[in-house]
């Protein structure tokens, strides 16, 4: 039990940090010359200084919440299809009286749509409010560890192509920057989230659109199912993205409640002077 702790620099995650620092003695050297890690990070931006710490306890709550409440009308949604799926093949297959059931079936279906078109936007609003708050917390844990401005926190998620990757870097610098000495957690469960996401869209878009093209029976049944199956994968995104927002609001909790030296500038390291040539 001699051994002692040992800190990774936030930046680079690679070499030990310095004693008084969160990050190591090249990390630091490099932001000073041209705001770069020593791995050939981006460059990093200046934060403003009214950046003040927040607790976004409370909005992870509502977040996790309203995505739980998103995941289960999805989850409705996929049962719901599924049997309707079922139903248009009876009908296919010559059962005329199911026709009955496939118009129950869809009208409960409205039901559970239109309150899923409550509980979705209210989640993007909630989520998009404490995705900021722990943008700008992560600017007081580590101010000097941020490539884009607090801006974009919002509106990277609005601005056609970029959106696809400024979220995922916004996300991982405000990861990082959270960082405590009793969390090590590698970025799986970010990854994890943001490849979802992206996957998600695009199959439950792929579903829609197969369901809006079908025009026979059995094209229509085979959508439904389609349709189904990218509600069930939103379900698995939706319990990833809970996980996601409740790890680092706990992340970020912590570190508010366990201080620890902040990233600093200082002067550049002393380099002794090579020794002059003896003489012969």
């Amino acid at each position: 039990m001699g051994g002692s702790f040992v800190m990774l620099c936030v930046r680079c995650r690679t070499t030990e940090a310095g004693p008084d620092s969160v990050r190591c003695e090249l990390c630091d050297a490099a932001e000073r010359l041209d705001g770069r890690t020593h791995l050939g990070g981006r460059r990093r931006v200046p934060v403003p200084g009214s950046a003040v710490l927040r607790s976004p306890v409370a909005l992870g709550w509502a977040v996790a919440g309203l995505f739980a409440l998103v995941g289960l009308a999805d989850l409705a949604g996929a049962v719901l299809d599924l049997r309707t799926a079922g139903f248009v093949d009876r009908v296919a297959g010559g059962d005329w009286a199911a026709q009955d059931d496939w118009a129950d079936s869809e009208s409960v279906t409205g039901w559970v749509t239109r309150f899923w078109a409550l509980a979705y936007p209210g989640s993007i609003v909630v989520f998009l409010v404490w995705f900021r708050r722990t943008r700008v917390n992560a600017e007081v844990f580590d101010p000097y560890g941020h490539t884009m401005l607090r801006g974009w926190a919002i509106g990277g998620w609005f601005v056609p192509v970029v959106s696809l990757w400024f979220p995922r870097r916004i996300a991982s610098e405000t990861w990082y920057a959270s960082v405590s000495p009793a969390d090590r957690r590698g970025p799986l469960l970010l990854n994890l989230w943001w490849g979802t996401f992206l996957l998600d869209n695009a199959v439950s878009q792929t579903a829609s659109r197969a369901l809006d093209r079908a025009e026979e029976l059995d094209e229509i049944a085979r959508a439904y199912r389609y349709v189904a199956y990218s509600e069930l994968f939103s379900v698995v995104h939706a319990v990833i993205a809970v996980l996601f927002v409740l790890a680092l609001t706990r992340r970020q909790d912590v570190r508010a409640h366990q201080p620890w030296p902040p990233a600093a500038p200082g002067p550049l390291p002393e380099v002794p002077d090579a020794p002059a040539p003896e003489k012969v």
